[in-house]
This record gives C-alpha cells, structure tokens and sequence, in this order.
C-alpha cells in the first residue's frame, strides 16, 4: 500500500509502485483543475495497466497547506487503521517523500513517524518539464533508485495533555487558567466527595501545562500565578490535527 503526492512527474510516482506489485494506492493531488491533473491522469492511467488489480485512489486537498495536508494524510492511514503503530500485523503503509510540494513531504514524513509509515525517496538522474508549460511526456523521469528515509518514533502527548489543548481550541485559542481549570473539570470533587481546594485545582493544571509548554511547545503562558492566560501556539494546532480526538471527514 503506497501513498503519493503528485505534481510534475509519473515515473517518479509510478515506478516505486509497480516494483513493490501494491495492491492499493492513494494519490494526493489539488483539484480536478490543477496544472498538474494531466500528470495524475497519466499516473492513473499507468497503474491501470498494470498486470495485476491496483485499486487507486485519488484525494483531493491543497498540497500547500500544512493543516490540510496533514489532516489528509492522518485520514488515510485512520482509514486503514494504521493510527496505532504497534498493533501486531500491521502492515507499514509506504509513502513518496519526493514527489508533490515540500508540504506534502514534510506531511508524508511526520505521518510515518507517529504511525508505522515506511517514507521512501525516489533519485531522478534525468528529468524533463518546463515550469511555464508543464506537459506529460512519454519519458518524464529517468529513475537513479529509490531510498529508504530513516525516521525515528515521534513520542506523542497523553490524552489528558490533548484535552488540554481541545479546551482552548474550543474556546477560541486562549484562556484564563481558572477558565482552563473549569473547562477540564479540574475543580469537580475528588472521590471523597469534597471540592479540591484552589491549590490543589491549579497544581493539577500545571501538572498538565509544563510538558505542554517546556517540553513540546504546544501553550505559551504569558504570566505567572493563578491569573495568568494560556495561549494556543501554532505547534499547538498542528499537534491537534495529528492528535486530536475529533474525526476527520474524508
């Protein structure tokens, strides 16, 4: 099973698949009016004739959008229910760091990272196609080989750390650390039945807050003490789109 942005090439797309005999294939690509919907036309039309049954899947998104391209990748491999990388059987989806935009491979490579993805990089020796004019060729690509990309595990962030940053999406992006504190119901009573007092309410919200913000630069707290205000970072809501609870529509 292989995942492939496209943009200007075929071969480059086509060759690590027809070699690896995939039985299923996703194609990320912008729009049905792209300039590069010639070139996935072709890639289509190459695995088509392959020898044995390619199921292809073309998904469409902007290939230029970090939060886009990662919300598509982690629906693909949701899909295939690939999301937990240690699940006995899993079969490592393969995916094409060398084709598509810098986003998409910057996307590509994460996605293998938090979930058993195998990245791969395809060497060109030769390539042809104008900027101005792209234009499928018989020949687009001469292939040189196609190497692994070493990645390590990406260590996610526990549940109760995701929660964190759910609220403050939920509530605009920034909160008050009493507010922050009421939306995770910190100040519910414990199993004694009693309400835990304020200390106890805050220590347990800075439990929560100091890997997110020291660690993984997920918050940004901009003062200290009970009134200070919690702020979502961008890596924040990166981490929401790889992380978060909520289910991505296809």
């Amino acid at each position: 099973m292989h995942i492939a942005a496209v943009g200007f090439e075929v071969e480059r797309v086509t060759e690590p698949i027809v070699n690896d005999r995939a039985d299923r294939v996703y194609l990320l690509t912008r729009s049905e009016h792209d300039a590069a919907a010639s070139f996935v036309a072709e890639v289509e039309r190459r695995l088509n004739a392959a020898s044995w049954p390619v199921e292809v899947r073309v998904v469409r998104t902007d290939i230029w959008d970090v939060f886009g391209a990662l919300a598509v990748y982690r629906q693909i491999f949701e899909s295939e229910r690939r999301l937990d990388r240690h699940e006995d059987g899993v079969v490592p989806m393969k995916v094409n760091v060398s084709t598509g935009t810098k986003i998409t491979a910057i996307a590509g490579t994460l996605a293998c990272m938090l979930w058993k993805g195998e990245p791969y990089y395809v060497r060109v020796s030769q390539a042809w196609y104008s900027d101005r004019s792209p234009k499928v060729r018989a020949v687009n690509d001469v292939i040189r080989e196609v190497d692994p990309v070493g990645v390590y595990e990406l260590r996610q962030p526990g549940p109760d750390l995701v929660a964190v940053l759910e609220a403050l999406q939920r509530r605009g992006g920034t909160l008050r650390k009493h507010e922050l504190i009421r939306e995770l119901g910190l100040d519910r009573a414990g199993e004694s039945g009693q309400p835990s007092s304020p200390q106890a309410q805050h220590g347990r919200l800075r439990r929560r807050l100091e890997p997110l913000e020291r660690r993984w630069g997920f918050v940004r707290i901009d003062v200290g003490g009970p009134r200070g205000r919690v702020h979502l970072t961008e890596q924040g809501r990166v981490a929401l789109v790889l992380f978060g609870s909520a289910t991505i529509s296809p």
